[in-house]
């Protein structure tokens, strides 16, 4: 039976803003489990910073439950919810690194105020030093450390006391998309070496797809949609989870693309355009081959990708396919019935011009 780490039960965020009432976090339910890499993404204002705050209870909320490591943080005195808050690492988008100190002095301050020797401090740093890749940049200064460099510092620092669970506030939202991967991939191995739960705060659906294997989609302080990421990314229910999907498929940039070339001026009545995605054991089907075989529908690839997800692959493709209009229907239910996602795309665009 899977444990869960983080459970928030019914949780409500209320503020007062000119005279009205602000539901920051409107009745979340949440359960995070125990070494799950665990994504949540919304847009600005959507409530993802409030909701990290409840986590640790640096924001207190009108109602409901939260339970880490089987707490109920609310009901802890503040001596408890001190120890219980280092048991949470957390991780910032601008560093907040201290320039006048070294980096081995600024990860060495996380450990003030522990029952460590100065010895075990000095042991403790250079482990987590080497363990994100900066044992040579020890006597170094932020200054003197590339965006990259100074995440890695942030992460050893959240790691000092040995949490069991790391948040990632939009960790990665200032870095460029190579060392954004680095990091990444850091957190992926933190996550496998040390048995680490990592929540995964952001606005890019690019990250969660690379790391998470769970995701939440917050909107106006609500979760409105939440699954694996392969059940989001082959199944998603909500408009604004397609929208995510499609800032890493790219699908819609590709379609604007092609809607502007010349030839999709020409097509007749029996050429349609239509996006197949497929997924699982449907990529593994030659399909367009078949459309020919049975139905005499041609395939005319304008685009295509085909992509791992969890393991599993998914598949894009974007299609004119012409043959005689009873045929086509006859290939699209063919289609369907073998599991493929078929979307008609319509256009207009003027002959005149």
């Amino acid at each position: 039976m899977t444990i869960p780490l983080v459970e928030l039960k019914n949780v409500d965020v209320k503020f007062k803003s000119n005279h009205k009432v602000i539901h920051a976090i409107d009745h979340v339910n949440l359960t995070v489990n125990r070494q799950d890499i665990f994504g949540i993404i919304g847009y600005s204002g959507a409530g993802k910073s409030t909701l990290v705050r409840l986590i640790n209870l640096l924001q207190r909320p009108n109602q409901g439950e939260i339970i880490v490591n089987g707490q109920n943080l609310l009901d802890l005195n503040s001596k408890q919810l001190r120890k219980s808050r280092k048991k949470i690492g957390m991780i910032f988008q601008h560093f907040n690194l201290m320039n006048a100190r070294t980096i081995f002095n600024n990860v060495a301050f996380a450990l003030k105020g522990t029952q460590l020797s100065r010895e075990q401090k000095k042991q403790r740093v250079n482990e987590l030093l080497n363990l994100v890749g900066l044992s040579d940049k020890a006597q170094a200064y932020p200054s003197q450390l590339s965006g990259g460099q100074k995440q890695r510092v942030g992460i050893a620092r959240a790691l000092a006391n040995k949490p069991n669970l790391l948040i990632s506030d939009e960790a990665t939202s200032a870095l460029d998309p190579k060392t954004t991967e680095s990091i990444l991939n850091l957190l992926k191995d933190l996550n496998k070496k040390l048995g680490l739960t990592i929540i995964l705060i952001t606005h890019q659906m690019e990250a969660i797809k690379q790391i998470c294997r769970n995701v939440a989609v917050m909107e106006q302080g609500k979760i409105i949609e939440t699954g694996s990421i392969y059940q989001i990314f082959t199944n998603p229910r909500q408009q604004l989870t397609k929208d995510f999907i499609n800032t890493t498929t790219h699908l819609n940039e590709s379609i604007n693309v092609i809607l502007h070339q010349d030839q999709i001026s020409y097509l007749t009545n029996e050429e349609k355009m239509f996006h197949l995605f497929y997924f699982g054991e449907t990529t593994d089907l030659p399909l367009i081959s078949t459309l020919y075989q049975k139905f005499e529908v041609s395939a005319n690839i304008l685009y295509g990708n085909i992509e791992m997800l969890q393991g599993k692959p998914i598949g894009n493709l974007i299609v004119i396919l012409s043959g005689k209009p009873n045929m086509l229907e006859q290939a699209l239910s063919f289609l369907k019935e073998s599991q493929v996602k078929v979307e008609e795309i319509n256009f207009k665009f003027n002959r005149g011009k």
